[in-house]
């Protein structure tokens, strides 16, 4: 009979290449696994954000990575390795990177090298690198970019895990910045509850007397409630109170 079966050569490199994938698999969910206890046991944090950038440059072969995070037309660096900007630098969104995170967003992998973004020379023919930028989004609108240069091309199946990476980072960023954008009010805590009624009601402009029948009390009572609203906030005048009423949400309605 003849003997159909591949060649020895043949077979050993197929098996040591499904070994491979499945230790590159392996690492993949391994890294999603820890990222969740993380996310359970801590929440996010920047400490947490540079292990993931860490993480991800070492299983997909980056010495250079950066996660950025879109403010005010810029790209703000949150964790940095290899030759990039220090955490905290701002990269303007000019030329491809405007276009790169225009909305609404698709995924999408851009390999064009960016000088802005990086601080290392590519014109070294010896040592050819991959550059591969993808954006971070959540819902379709830009959060951010991550940026890696690698010194081999990354697979389809590698560009598919960095997706769910930026998913996720979208989905955090956009959290984080809307926590950040809660108006701290813990200040009015030192007013009485007569007096947040007082500062409730000063966007609306009225004078004392107007708010003294709205109240119910005298305008000379008024007057020593925004003295003291004054005092205890350490600002100068009714128009810096009226001005701290607003950013605390209050409407010129006073509700």
């Amino acid at each position: 009979m003849p003997n159909d079966s591949p060649p020895p050569t043949e077979s050993a490199f197929a098996l040591r290449n499904a070994l491979k994938q499945t230790q590159v698999q392996m690492a993949h969910d391994r890294l999603f696994e820890r990222l969740g206890q993380k996310l359970f046991n801590s929440g996010w944090s920047e400490e947490l954000m540079q292990w993931l950038l860490d993480e991800v440059c070492m299983q997909f072969g980056a010495p250079h990575g950066l996660i950025s995070q879109q403010h005010a037309g810029a790209l703000k660096i949150l964790a940095q390795r290899g030759k990039t900007f220090p955490i905290g630098a701002r990269v303007p969104m000019l030329g491809a990177l405007g276009q790169w995170l225009k909305e609404p967003l698709h995924f999408e992998v851009h390999s064009q090298f960016v000088p802005s973004l990086w601080t290392l020379q590519t014109n070294n023919e010896q040592t050819p690198l991959h550059c591969y930028h993808l954006p971070i989004a959540c819902q379709q609108r830009a959060v951010g970019l991550l940026g890696l240069i690698t010194g081999n091309p990354l697979s389809p199946a590698s560009l598919q895990v960095l997706h769910s990476v930026c998913g996720l980072l979208g989905f955090a960023l956009q959290g984080q910045a809307q926590s950040n954008s809660v108006i701290d009010d813990s200040y009015l805590q030192k007013l009485t509850p007569r007096e947040r009624e007082v500062f409730a009601l000063l966007p609306s402009g009225p004078s004392n007397a107007a708010l003294a029948q709205k109240l119910g009390i005298s305008p000379g009572t008024v007057k020593i409630h925004i003295e003291r609203i004054l005092s205890k906030l350490d600002l100068n005048d009714r128009t810096q109170a009226a001005v701290k009423a607003v950013e605390a949400g209050f409407k010129s309605d006073g509700l």
